[in-house]
């Protein structure tokens, strides 16, 4: 992020560009709704209608966490984000395994973007919730759009906005006017859906709604790009998000009283199964191909976002240098290739006749995975208003309780992501202990010193 401050004759001469409330809000509830959510009605309709104080828990623990993060950049601007605050506040080792965390997270969140456009064409094509054969289809769609990826970012992203607008009609299509058709007996047949205690279930609705807000450290901005970043930076964080929460909630809960509850929690398509059963056929094949073009177009543009943690570590050597690489469109393809094999694993291991089983585990994942990065950079706030001298007055106790409610919330979702996420995210931990000694071990041994992904 571009930091700095301009002096009062430039502020006033490109205050007309800067982003105000309204213009920030609005970049921020884009930011979070992603065509990721296709898939969480089905899942939160197996959790049944208690996932609403899930939804409720997140929302308030990603507002916390989302203030925290917009403090934080106000009081450092980095480059490298939540990422480099955890360095700066703990040093080389918590910045790097933070670093793999991130990319880790990053790349199996497109492996759910995967699954879930696979779900809206076995609409087409039901032969495809044959586990090997939905499988065999994701990998080689993958594959399709690495190898367009490999063209450049603009050639990647230039069907970006048809493809957002084809999520925001079929999410807010569903959510708005499928009230007409709300069936409030259907809604409440299923309060407890999952066979265990009710705090175990609001724990896994809590983690799986989360997925939703994944990326939410991407609202925040610099302090040069908008008009009173003191100010419009936290408002416009809390009034994005709750547009966001507000699309979320409102699309999920409806579609869990238009689709029967057996019917719903077996879905791989269930905006498309709404819009069926609130317009016919027709308007659920028109939901499909519009959901399917939100999955898939918007891969390719996340395919090359993935690999910029690791191109920048690689940069600063502490990842392996092939990260670096690039092609002559400046697109580091022996990083994407390398992650898209990993994808490719991550479909095969978890493939399942059910998708939405196999998108469950994989959102799970990701959710883990991003989960210690951001305690990391919440722990981080204080520490440097500490170093800053700002931890005195209402301000540092207002920041210090959002600090204590985003620790409580990630803690929460960690604990609802399931034993299997918590056993792989343990791993995943553990491995970058004897990685980060061999890494800082080489830059010693080549008289380096052991740094992380500074300005």
């Amino acid at each position: 992020m571009a930091a700095g401050n301009s002096d009062s004759s430039t502020m006033s001469a490109s205050s007309a560009k800067k982003m105000g409330v309204v213009a920030l809000t609005l970049v921020t509830a884009s930011n979070m709704m992603g065509s990721g959510v296709f898939m969480l009605p089905t899942n939160l309709a197996g959790v049944g209608y208690i996932s609403l104080w899930g939804w409720l828990i997140t929302i308030v623990g990603v507002i916390a966490l989302a203030l925290v993060f917009a403090k934080t950049s106000l009081l450092t601007p980095r480059n490298g984000g939540i990422v480099a605050y955890a360095a700066d506040a703990f040093g080389p080792f918590v910045g790097f395994q933070s670093t793999i965390c991130y990319w880790i997270s990053a790349w199996i969140g497109n492996v759910a973007l995967l699954v879930a456009g696979i779900g809206y064409l076995s609409y087409f094509f039901p032969q495809l919730t044959d586990p090997s054969i939905g499988s065999v289809v994701a990998i080689v769609i993958l594959w399709g759009f690495i190898a367009l990826a490999s063209l450049g970012a603009q050639a990647a992203g230039r069907a970006q906005s048809f493809t957002a607008i084809c999520m925001l009609v079929v999410v807010l299509g569903v959510g708005i006017v499928g009230w007409f058709w709300f069936d409030p007996k259907m809604f409440t047949q299923v309060y407890n859906g999952t066979g265990e205690s009710n705090s175990h279930a609001i724990l896994s609705a809590a983690s799986i709604a989360l997925w939703g807000f994944l990326g939410v450290e991407s609202a925040v901005v610099s302090s040069g790009q908008v008009e009173n970043p003191e100010k419009t930076v936290p408002k416009a964080t809390v009034y994005g998000l709750l547009i966001a929460s507000v699309c979320y909630v409102g699309s999920c809960s409806v579609i869990m009283g238009l689709v029967p509850h057996e019917e719903l929690v077996k879905s791989a398509a269930p905006f498309a199964d709404a819009a069926r059963y609130m317009f016919g056929d027709t308007a659920g094949t028109i939901a499909s191909i519009l959901s399917i073009i939100a999955c898939f177009g918007s891969i390719s543009g996340w395919l090359i976002l993935q690999s910029e943690a690791p191109r920048a570590g690689a940069e600063q050597g502490l990842f392996p240098q092939f990260f670096a690489a690039v092609n002559r469109n400046d697109v580091p393809m022996k990083s994407l290739v390398f992650t898209g094999v990993l994808m490719s694993g991550v479909l095969l291991m978890t493939a399942s006749p059910d998708l939405a089983d196999q998108f469950q585990v994989v959102i799970l994942m990701s959710v883990f995975a991003s989960l210690l990065p951001y305690i990391y950079a919440v722990i981080a706030l204080p520490i440097i208003m500490i170093a800053k001298k700002q931890n005195k007055g209402g301000n540092f106790v207002i920041y210090s309780i959002l600090v204590v409610i985003g620790m409580a919330y990630s803690l929460f979702a960690m604990l609802g992501s399931g034993a299997d996420s918590m056993y792989w995210g343990v791993v995943m931990v553990m491995i970058t202990i004897p990685l980060y000694s061999f890494i800082a071990a080489k830059r010693h041994k080549n008289g380096e010193k052991v740094l992380y992904l500074k300005d």
